[in-house]
């Protein structure tokens, strides 16, 4: 049963695919030809998926429209309304990129500076006047100065920014919609000029946000009490900053003892605190801010793209069949098929023998 799904487009020789993947066992369970992107597209593509609670997708036009029409449609018919949440991954590359783009501003008018200082020294071992060369130095320099200003103000709001899209706030506690709302409102003011609109605009959006809500509710489900979980959430935190013996470095004593220390607070306040961990942990642990699953497979499936002339729909079906029965080689997953970690009860996983089994109903999947 797909709850979650991760969704993106790919174009194969000018015609587009929807792709879908469930994040944590990173079964493939959309590949669909299409004639165009639009919203009623995303929606006939999405339809049969009628257990979906929560879909991680770019701010494509068609893809949101898709995603709200869906809404739409289960809000009338009562049923199961997906919660639509926008991928954090988009919204940092594209930071990145406006970032780059303002240092590479600034590199070009430091050499620019650089090269009218040149000709002032230039014009002095000359012996002719300096005066018109060293104005446009001056000029120069305050352009430098200027850009370096306006980039060092657009990397510290996105720096806080960023804090807000993440699970933890930087001091260890779990983030929440309203400490987020705030630190992004405080970043918005330092984020001007065209070259950040998209990312304000991304900030701005509700659904930027949605994988917080999503996340406090399952942990109030897998733990009722708030003092508990907050307790449990804390040692989860502690128990991922400890040091690796990789590192090297002797001081990492303290980040080895806070986690027996935070567990002996665990075990004081439950004595069923170790289930009540498990609970919690798998909740951080499959809290799904961003697409890289279907991003991920996108990078597979383009290395496709050059070994067929034409990609019909039943070869893609067989190419999703053979990614799902296959085994992984490496990682957490390793050794195990994508079907199976979805918890899938089949007579087999292997790829031949699932070519041999009757074709179940579309909707029944």
């Amino acid at each position: 049963m797909i709850l979650v799904g991760c969704l993106d487009e790919i174009v194969f020789h000018g015609r587009p695919t929807s792709v879908g993947v469930e994040p944590s066992s990173l079964v493939w369970f959309l590949g669909q030809r299409a004639d165009n992107r639009s919203g009623e597209t995303w929606l006939k593509a999405l339809r049969p998926w009628t257990a979906l609670e929560f879909l991680v997708a770019d701010a494509g036009t068609g893809l949101q429209s898709g995603i709200e029409k869906l809404q739409q449609e289960r809000r009338a018919a009562d049923e199961v309304v997906p919660e639509n949440g926008l991928d954090v991954f988009h919204t940092t590359q594209e930071a990145q990129r406006v970032i780059r783009q303002q240092w590479q501003h600034v590199e070009r008018l430091w050499e620019a500076a650089e090269s009218a200082e040149a000709q002032v020294h230039h014009a002095g071992q000359q012996g002719q006047d300096r005066r018109g060369p060293a104005v446009r130095a001056r000029v120069a320099w305050e352009r430098v100065g200027a850009a370096w200003r306006t980039y060092e103000r657009g990397e510290a709001g996105w720096t806080r920014a960023r804090a807000a899209l993440a699970v933890f706030r930087p001091d260890g506690r779990l983030n929440d919609r309203a400490w987020a709302q705030q630190q992004i409102a405080l970043a918005l003011p330092l984020l001007g000029g065209r070259g950040w609109s998209k990312v304000r605009g991304f900030l701005a959006a509700a659904a930027s946000l949605t994988f917080l809500d999503r996340l406090h509710r399952q942990l109030e489900q897998a733990e009722p009490d708030a003092v508990l979980r907050a307790e449990l959430v804390r040692l989860w935190w502690l128990r991922r900053r400890r040091p690796r013996a990789s590192d090297g470095s002797n001081t990492g004593v303290l980040g080895h003892l806070l986690p027996l220390v935070q567990m002996v607070a665990c075990r004081k306040l439950s004595a069923g605190w170790a289930a009540a961990y498990r609970r919690v942990s798998r909740v951080l642990r499959q809290t799904v801010r961003a697409s890289s699953a279907v991003e991920g497979m996108n990078s597979v499936l383009r290395m496709h793209q050059g070994r067929h002339r034409t990609l019909t729909q039943g070869l893609l079906d067989l190419k999703r069949l053979y990614w799902n029965s296959r085994p992984f080689r490496e990682g957490k997953r390793r050794g195990r098929r994508p079907y199976e970690l979805l918890g899938l009860n089949l007579p087999s996983y292997g790829f031949w023998d699932l070519l041999q089994q009757p074709v179940p109903n579309p909707q029944a999947t």
